[in-house]
């Protein structure tokens, strides 16, 4: 096995169940809470304007405000809740809830037991009041990763909108369902809602194709667990292995790295794409793989979890007219 320099960041997933319980336990709980379901509501009734997205880290990272206070959050498909950084969420007085403590787990490393606030997340043209979240400590992953972010926005909020992210162009919306309109030369995925997440089918080689998450909190294009890379036979004897770094709740672990000939998603083929292959904690909820948004980067990405739809456009040019001479 050869090492390959420098770290690479695989996604946030974060996976929560009741504590001893398995995941669905949690929604049970959830769906008893003594308050409304999240009303997200719109300035205009309709859509956010078009927030700029940083030039590096291939995340939808946006700036929001938690109570009042402005912040960076993570806009993460692969987060079942969402979260927010437990040091902030005491700096800020956030009030727990009344629901039982949690289980929070990452793809790797071992589990970490916390709790829920309550919060008011605002950002520009959208306020979600009310919003219930996993205090975690998110200030470790972004230290990790070179990010200062302090919110995951997960599939809770996900549900009730649609998210639109132009990564060529680097910046993203969000949208009411009825408001999203497909542009005419768009590329329908097919997106299929297991347990609650979006997953997608995706062959590797000539290997039966398998289910994988899709996690907008993972910027690479494609990990799997070492289950599934062994199952789509990437780990036979011969194939060349690497080693990477990643960072998720579970800290910093040290992942395979393996070329693939071919990766199909739909009517796309990628050639010649690396996968990480990470190995999950005994007992954890982990997917067999995660499908990041480094797939998405040459397009403007709509997901619709409501809709069970991941749309996609290609980016054309853009064409900026040049002054004439002498003026």
């Amino acid at each position: 096995m050869r090492a390959r320099r420098g770290t690479t960041r695989r996604g946030l997933l974060v996976r929560m169940g009741l504590l001893a319980t398995a995941g669905g336990a949690l929604f049970m709980v959830r769906d008893r809470l003594p308050w409304p379901p999240l009303q997200p509501r719109f300035a205009n009734g309709r859509d956010t304007p078009w927030l700029a997205l940083p030039e590096r880290g291939g995340l939808i990272e946006i700036p929001v405000a938690v109570n009042g206070t402005p912040i960076r959050a993570v806009v993460d498909s692969g987060a079942q809740f969402s979260a927010i950084d437990r040091s902030l969420a005491e700096r800020l007085d956030l009030p727990r809830t009344v629901a039982a403590p949690i289980l929070a787990y990452g793809v790797s490393g071992g589990p970490s037991l916390t709790h829920t606030v309550r919060l008011d997340l605002v950002l520009p043209g959208l306020a979600i009041p009310g919003l219930r979240a996993a205090a975690l400590d998110l200030a470790a992953i972004s230290a990790a990763t070179g990010r200062n972010f302090h919110l995951l926005i997960g599939r809770d909020v996900l549900r009730h909108l649609v998210v639109e992210a132009d990564f060529p162009r680097a910046r993203a919306r969000f949208l009411t369902r009825e408001a999203f309109r497909p542009a005419r030369d768009a590329i329908a995925v097919p997106l299929r809602t297991k347990g609650g997440a979006p997953v997608l089918a995706v062959q590797i080689e000539d290997a039966p194709a398998l289910d994988v998450l899709v996690d907008t909190g993972a910027s690479g294009v494609l990990a799997l667990s070492a289950a599934a890379a062994d199952q789509a036979g990437l780990l036979v004897p011969g194939r060349q292995v690497s080693s990477a770094h990643s960072v998720s709740l579970g800290g910093l672990s040290l992942d395979r790295l393996v070329t693939a000939r071919t990766i199909r998603v739909g009517d796309m083929t990628l050639r010649d794409a690396d996968i990480q292959i990470y190995t999950p904690t005994t007992g954890a909820p982990a997917p067999s793989g995660l499908l990041g948004t480094g797939l998405f980067r040459r397009f403007r990405m709509a997901l619709d979890l409501g809709g069970d739809r991941l749309v996609l456009v290609r980016s054309g040019l853009i064409v900026v007219p040049m002054p004439e001479p002498g003026r």
